[in-house]
Formats: C-alpha cells, sequence, structure tokens
C-alpha cells in the first residue's frame, strides 16, 4: 500500500445533509477508502429530498437564469394562480439573490454549457450508485412528456427552447394530441401536445430510494448521526463539529445541506447568495383504471405529475420564502385545481407536503472547494435538480478531496463566484 492510499484509508470526512446529494457524496467517498460520517437532525432523505417529482430530467439542460425567464417574472408575481411568488417579509434576503440573478443572465451562454457538461456525467454515475446499492429497483425507463394547452405555445417551444435542447444533446420528438393520448390515456384532454423525452428515467419512491443509500452506507462501515450542528469551527490540522451534547473532530467537511447551508458556510466568513425556493407536492389516489405509467409536465403550470408508490404525485410551485415558514393554503388549492384538470374531477387527495429548495441565481450547484477553508468542500444550490444531479455531484466531491482531476470543469460551479 502506498502512502496515498494510506492517507486514503485513514481520512476521516464529515457530511452535513442526509439529503441525496450528502447520501450520494458519502457513498462515492466511503467507495474509494474514505472514513464517512453523516450528520442531520432528520432521517436520511425526509427534508427536501423526500418531496421532489422523482424525475431523472436528464434534459434540464438550460438554466432558468435568462432574460426570456426575467422578463415573464413581473407578470407571474401579479398572477395569484402563477406558480412564482415572494413572500413581502422575504423580499430583504431576495434583494442580493435578485442583483446576482440579472448579472448572471449574461452569463447564460456558459450556464448553459457547464449545466449541460454536469449533465453529460450524470448517467453513468448514477448506475455506480445504483449498481452498487441495488438501487436499480427503484428506476423506471418510460421516458416523460412536457405538454402544452395551445397550438400556438406547441410553436413557439417548437422555434426555441426545443431546437436549443436538440443542440445541448437532448433526445426529444414533438407529439400532437393523439400521440400523447396514445401515450397516457388516462389524461384528460387539455393539451393540444408537447415534447416526448424517450431517455428520461425516473424513480418510483424518492424516499426508498435514499433510505436503500443510507442502508448500503452503514452496513459498509458508514456512521449517521441524527443531531443538529451547532457550530463549525476550522483549525490547521481538523475540523470541528459542535452537536448538541459534543464535539467531534474530522479531517475534512463537506456542507451538502440544502437550503441550511447558507447559515453553515456564514460560520466560515463566507456569504452566498443562496435563497429558499419551496416547493408543494400533493398525492393523489389514482382512481383510474390505466394510471399514468411516466411523469407528465404540464410546462404552462409549471408542475410535474408521476406515478410514486402506487399514486401520483403532482409537484411544483416556486415560492420563495423563509424555510420554516406555514404552508400556504391558497398554494395548495392552486395544485388541486391543476390536478383536476389534468385528470378529471373525481381525485382523491391523501396528504400535501411543503419543502425548500437551495437556489442561486445563476440556476447552477455550489460544488468544489472554499478558497479560504481547504479542508471544507460545498455541494448544494441544486434547485429543482437535486436527484438529477446527486450522483455526479457526490462523484465530483470525492475527486476534490482526493486531488484528482475533476471529471467536469468546477470553474462555473465555483463556490466563490459571487464574490
Amino acid at each position: 500500500m502506498d502512502v496515498g492510499d494510506y492517507m486514503s484509508k485513514n481520512k476521516s470526512i464529515v457530511i452535513i445533509g442526509a439529503g441525496i446529494i450528502g447520501l450520494s457524496s458519502a457513498l462515492w467517498l466511503q467507495k474509494v477508502g474514505y472514513k464517512v460520517t453523516i450528520i442531520d437532525k432528520q432521517k436520511p432523505g425526509e427534508g427536501t429530498s423526500f418531496g421532489n417529482a422523482g424525475v431523472l430530467a436528464g434534459f434540464a439542460r438550460l438554466p432558468f437564469t435568462r432574460f426570456s425567464m426575467l422578463g415573464k417574472i413581473p407578470k407571474m408575481l401579479l398572477d395569484q394562480t402563477s406558480p412564482l411568488s415572494i413572500s413581502a417579509n422575504y423580499i430583504p434576503d431576495m434583494c442580493p439573490y435578485a442583483w446576482q440573478y440579472f448579472r448572471s443572465c449574461f452569463n447564460y451562454p456558459k450556464a448553459r454549457h457547464a449545466l449541460t457538461q454536469l449533465q453529460s456525467k450524470a448517467f453513468e454515475s448514477d448506475q455506480v450508485l445504483l449498481n452498487m446499492t441495488g438501487g436499480q429497483s427503484f428506476v423506471r425507463s418510460e421516458g416523460s412528456l412536457a405538454l402544452l394547452a395551445d397550438p400556438e405555445s406547441i410553436e413557439k417551444i417548437r422555434k426555441g427552447e426545443m431546437l436549443e435542447r436538440q443542440a445541448q444533446g437532448v433526445n426529444l420528438s414533438l407529439y400532437d394530441a393523439s400521440q400523447v393520448h396514445e401515450l397516457e390515456p388516462s389524461l384528460a384532454s387539455f393539451y393540444a401536445g408537447g415534447i416526448y423525452y424517450p431517455d428520461t428515467r425516473s424513480i418510483i419512491s424518492p424516499i426508498q430510494l435514499s433510505r436503500c443509500y443510507a442502508e448500503y452506507f452503514k452496513a459498509n462501515g458508514g456512521v449517521i448521526v441524527e443531531d443538529e450542528v451547532h457550530a463549525i469551527k476550522t483549525t490547521i490540522h481538523a475540523v470541528e463539529i459542535q452537536l448538541s451534547n459534543t464535539t467531534q473532530c474530522f479531517d475534512h467537511l463537506v456542507i451538502a445541506a440544502g437550503t441550511a447551508s447558507k447559515k453553515l458556510v456564514k460560520q466560515l466568513k463566507v456569504n452566498i447568495p443562496l435563497v429558499s425556493e419551496r416547493g408543494y407536492h400533493l398525492m393523489i389516489n389514482s382512481n383510474t383504471s390505466t394510471p399514468l405509467k411516466r411523469p407528465v409536465a404540464w410546462l404552462d403550470k409549471s408542475i410535474f405529475m408521476s406515478p410514486i408508490e402506487n399514486k401520483l404525485r403532482i409537484a411544483g410551485m416556486a415560492e420563495f420564502t423563509d424555510i420554516d415558514a406555514p404552508a400556504v393554503q391558497e398554494r395548495i388549492n392552486n395544485l388541486k385545481k391543476v390536478s383536476q384538470i389534468m385528470l378529471g374531477d373525481d381525485i382523491e387527495f391523501t396528504s400535501d407536503w411543503v419543502g425548500s429548495r437551495p437556489s442561486t441565481p445563476d440556476s447552477l450547484p455550489m460544488i468544489g472547494n472554499l478558497a479560504s477553508q481547504p479542508r471544507v468542500t460545498l455541494a448544494f444550490g441544486h434547485g429543482h435538480l437535486g436527484l438529477t444531479l446527486s450522483a455526479v455531484t457526490g462523484r465530483l466531491v470525492s475527486e476534490v478531496i482526493e486531488g484528482k482531476e475533476p471529471c467536469v470543469d468546477l470553474a462555473a460551479f465555483s463556490p466563490m463566484r459571487f464574490n
């Protein structure tokens, strides 16, 4: 065994965050020989990772941060039925974000290239973890649909985003209403057509996948501590993590705590314009004889409906507000109305949920070491693509800590890019 191998086997790493990003990072680090501990006040996968639509969205290669989107925001904010909202008391937190969002619009081509490069390694990175843990059994490979309600919108997207996605290497086809009906006969006829992505995969249960990863991690010597992190202190030789009743020391720290990461990083004297972008979901009992076979997006409403655990989950909304703010009934009611338009009135809603996505101004995650803190690596800020980019993020975290050449150029994802 050479010195590098010896150091790898004995270096201790702590990950704050037991969501899908933290779990994926832990598995990649464990795979190459590190001793890894995960700390989270919740059980694995029970934070924001619990509530996603279960879509491995390999087609999502166009950042939200672009001037065409910026121009739509004022109208959307004035429309109470739109998926976008900002709480009045959250506006001060939004100001630095909004300024950086505007600046980032000028860099849209570079951000699109960076996101495309990240997506190009996502599938193979997923397969490593899925095959290693047995998580492949949770994957459905039926493609996905992105639908629009009127022919004018379809023509607009055909000449715009559809061509742009194809240029980024996305496999897609334009479907008319009859072709959509053939794929998903249970849908009500609210659509004029849309885009079919045949290569899209989805997860039948995001929480079960997280638990699968956590069980494999623990079975192979990993440690999961269910506790709250109260303070972080870095020294020349170690990272100290203060928990409720103890302080533990490690050689390296990975912060993968989603929206909560902002406060943790601030302890290290680094301020990042990360905001809380909340999403909602409803669970629906399907009363139709033929439930959905694949995720279906209604682009006009910015929502996804997916088969999850023998039910349907409708997920969406972009509500900028405090992490701990109570759920807004109006958002839930809007989702219910969209569900009824998509499926008909005979719907039984069984539960609702709200959680906070970590949103960056340029739609790109933070991946890499802090320049001022070489013992600290960041892995958060994935917005709507946490599940999709979880495995490749974990792979990059491992490569950064090992000192290997990353499989993707990390310049665009630098934690210090807004400073």
